[in-house]
């Protein structure tokens, strides 16, 4: 095996046994003193030691040691856990930094010596003030891997369906040689119908084997986030619990390595806009703690997530301020607050006068949405000032299977992530309207823009006297798109363009229907960009 296989190895192992001992010193603050949770730690830890001295990583080794030293000396009550709590954690953050290095530059050998002495300085009482740490806060997210670990009798379900399929396979190719013979004998063509039908059921749960072979609970990335919230609310003097709900929910795991830094995001901006601090929360009635919620659950095709705060909310009238100072709104027109509140996905965007270290310079939500759009997913905010905001993010439980709307254009057919379909409608083009040079319609007393598929392209529009409107959503914000004909809803395979066909503008990739044709899969997130293919000529 060649070295960047092993070190990829021992690097997976590492952040899960890194990971086993950050949980039980956050168990520990938040639960009290447990000698079953200690000794549960020494395992992992002496396996890691094992493992840097395996490969050659020495002065790791030897950290991972003190470290052991530090855990068996609170058993023996030799040492009080408050004493060193902060420099387990400390040690969390060290080994972390080490492990991400390595995933940088396999051939790096971290020098660790000073930190060793500052876990022997402070064991004997002569460490001084406890410096503070620069908050980094993308080592909480570890090394992203290759490697996936599923329950060996997953691969035993396919391994059956695929044996069924070779067996439908070959009845298939048996009846085919007798209608040869025999075009006349309807029983064959019942048969062959049968055995087609026989096959797309297997197929099916062939695919959906193999989707669950890829798939990760959510807690995965959910467990990434505890001691950030724990670290971000000492850091601002706030006491903050992060709790779990539904992290049994399994995703892709494309689709969790990609939800890391959106929730990283959102996270961070409920620790630093929306808890208050706990002078200001016992001022209001409130538990001086503050609860941050992240819940999963699927429905349908789509699994939908969840980041709940109980802090201070979001004023909507600051962030109208704040956005026609920008020039995003009009200071003379009235909108509505799903409308005003959807402008904190701006570039640029914020209501805080000055940036901290967390946040305040307004790009945080801003790379939330446009990642999630890159998800095939949507972002929808909700609010209430004084009581909390919720940010609720829909995805597809796959990246590379995907339910989407078929739709013609000028001849053409398109394919629409279902994701970002609210609804389709059938309107007279009398009930389209041109407001500014821009075509608008009413829907559900909300006026939309509407934007036709065939200009877009630049693939023609003839108006027909009537035409569907297939209205969109993307982090709060809607629009119409207007095509000729639906032509139904089915799942597809996305297939990535390659770079031979050059820019690829408004198209998110390709798939092959039943029939061998070719269909375009649309980026809907570039309908909100007022542009067309025509001006990227």
């Amino acid at each position: 095996m060649e070295y960047s296989e092993l070190i990829r190895d021992f690097l997976d192992d590492a952040e899960t046994h890194l990971g086993l001992f950050d949980g039980a010193l956050l168990s520990i603050e938040k639960n009290g003193y447990r000698e079953e949770v200690i000794r549960s730690t020494l395992g992992p830890l002496h396996t890691l030691k094992g493992n840097s001295g395996m490969m050659g990583l020495e002065s790791l080794k030897d950290y991972v040691h003190h470290v052991e030293e530090i855990l068996k000396k609170v058993v023996e009550n030799e040492v009080d856990l408050g004493t060193v709590i902060d420099v387990l954690f400390d040690s969390v953050s060290v080994i972390r930094e080490v492990l991400r290095a390595l995933g940088r530059d396999p051939a790096s050998r971290p020098d660790l010596t000073e930190h060793i002495m500052v876990i022997q300085e402070r064991l004997r009482g002569t460490g001084g003030v406890r410096p503070r740490r620069e908050v980094d806060l993308t080592s909480y997210l570890g090394t992203k891997t290759d490697t996936i670990k599923v329950d060996f009798r997953r691969f035993d379900d396919l391994l059956n369906l695929v044996g069924e399929l070779v067996i439908y396979k070959t009845r298939l190719n048996q009846i085919g040689t007798q209608i040869r013979g025999a075009v006349g004998d309807k029983s064959l063509f019942k048969e062959l119908s049968g055995g087609l039908e026989f096959m797309g059921k297997t197929i099916a749960g062939l695919q959906e084997g193999i989707m669950r072979a890829r798939t990760l609970p959510v807690l995965h990335v959910f467990s990434k986030f505890p001691r950030m919230v724990r670290d971000l609310s000492r850091l601002q003097e706030k006491e903050i619990e992060l709790t779990f709900e539904g992290e049994e929910t399994e995703l892709d795991k494309t689709v969790i390595d990609e939800l890391e830094e959106p929730l990283l995001h959102i996270i961070r901006n409920a620790v630093d806009h929306g808890i208050e601090d706990m002078q200001e929360r016992v001022r209001k009635g409130k538990n001086r703690r503050g609860v941050i919620t992240l819940s999963a659950g699927q429905e349908s095709n789509y699994v939908i997530i969840r980041v709940s705060d109980d802090g201070r909310g979001i004023d909507a009238e600051s962030v109208r301020e704040a956005a026609v100072g920008r020039g995003l709104l009009k200071p003379d027109e009235v909108y509505d607050k799903e409308t005003v509140l959807s402008l904190i996905f701006s570039a640029g965007l914020s209501t805080k006068r000055e940036a901290t270290d967390l946040s305040g310079r307004g790009i945080g939500l801003d790379v939330v949405s446009r990642k999630i759009a890159k998800l095939n997913g949507q972002i929808a905010v909700d609010s209430v000032p004084g009581r909390g905001t919720t940010f609720t993010i829909k995805l597809p439980l796959s990246l590379a299977i995907i339910p989407a709307l078929m739709v013609e254009t000028g001849g053409k057919v398109f394919a629409i992530p279902m994701s970002a379909v609210d609804e389709s409608i059938k309107v007279r083009e009398e009930d389209i309207h041109v407001i500014n040079n821009h075509e608008v319609i009413e829907s559900r007393e909300q006026v939309l823009p509407v934007v036709r598929l065939g200009e877009f392209f630049n693939i023609g529009v003839r108006k027909h006297g009537k035409c569907y409107l297939i209205v969109l959503s993307r982090a709060g914000r809607r629009l119409a798109l207007a095509v000729d004909r639906l032509r139904g809803q089915q799942e597809i395979v996305i297939k990535p363009l390659d770079e031979t066909f050059g820019k690829s503008y408004g198209i998110a990739g390709a798939s092959i229907l039943g029939d061998g044709r070719i269909v375009l899969i649309a980026d809907v997130t570039a309908f909100w960009n007022q542009r067309t293919v025509r001006s990227e000529e």
